[in-house]
């Protein structure tokens, strides 16, 4: 019977009182409010700050894992199934992001940062020679390979033969 009346007394000393409780809630709210003014989100586009990650992570894949595996062995690599496609795949994924969805593979109706990334945050301006880099290194990939990126038509990553200029389907891309 002792424990139960320490447990039940303990309990409400740890509880908060209703005045605090609501001091607490007043506060969270303030936050929430000020930080909606700053930013507004209505729900059908991405913040900045998530498109600035998704287009550095895209960025950092070809930069520490294919482009580093193509120069340790360029056939070996370039042999693998899809190896090309991916390493362009995640390229033209981080100019879908870096564009606000106007360039580049991504789903169509896709939520992405709504004018464009450059124009609503100063740091994609440093991203932008990151961007033209990774994009050096693929067509680096591509020539080696013997092939040429086309575009992107209706969510396909499509490539040429460079020496006959033959444009490949979307299968034979993405085998490449």
């Amino acid at each position: 019977m002792r424990v139960l009346v320490v447990l039940i007394v303990s309990f409400f000393i740890s509880v908060p009182s209703f005045a605090q409780l609501g001091g607490m809630l007043k506060k969270a709210k303030d936050k929430a409010s000020s930080q909606a003014q700053s930013s507004s989100f209505d729900g059908t586009a991405i913040q900045p700050d998530a498109c600035i990650s998704n287009v550095e992570g895209r960025l950092k894949s070809i930069n520490e894992t294919y482009y580093p595996k193509f120069q340790k062995d360029p056939k070996g690599y370039l042999s693998g199934p899809s190896a090309l496609w991916f390493a362009r795949k995640d390229f033209e994924a981080a100019r879908y992001f870096y564009t606000g969805g106007k360039e580049g593979y991504g789903r169509p109706g896709a939520r992405v940062c709504d004018m464009g990334p450059a124009t609503l945050d100063p740091r994609y301006k440093d991203l932008k020679p990151k961007v033209e880099a990774a994009e050096a290194k693929i067509k680096e990939m591509e020539k080696a390979k013997g092939y040429e990126f086309v575009g992107v038509k209706d969510n396909n990553i499509l490539y040429k033969e460079i020496k006959t200029g033959k444009e490949l389907s979307a299968d034979e891309s993405g085998n490449l």
